[in-house]
């Protein structure tokens, strides 16, 4: 694992951020940049009508709800726990009546 921090410059709405980073996080970063422009891209040509001030808020929000949707969807551990243990059970509930 190779936690050298360099610096990148991003483009994030039209705006320049040199961003101290680990070198191993630069594609991902890399990538979030190159998603976020495309989302602006997509809104804008969608709703050419709208205030730039608007299609970010837009992206954003999309973004937000992507997260809570990873959050809901990473949050099944305790359920697959509970299965297990209940499979246990049923396994040695059905071992005694043999």
């Amino acid at each position: 694992m190779n936690d050298e921090l360099f610096t990148i410059n991003v483009n994030l709405a039209g705006h320049r951020f040199p961003l101290t980073i680990n070198r191993q996080d630069e594609q991902l970063y890399r990538d979030a940049a190159k998603n976020l422009k495309e989302k602006i891209d997509s809104y804008r040509d969608r709703h050419a009508q709208l205030p730039y001030e608007s299609v970010l808020v837009m992206s954003a929000y999309h973004f937000a709800i992507e997260t809570e949707k990873l959050k809901h969807k990473e949050d099944v551990g305790p359920v697959v726990e509970n299965m297990e243990l209940l499979d246990k059970e049923l396994d040695k509930y059905l071992k005694e009546l043999q």
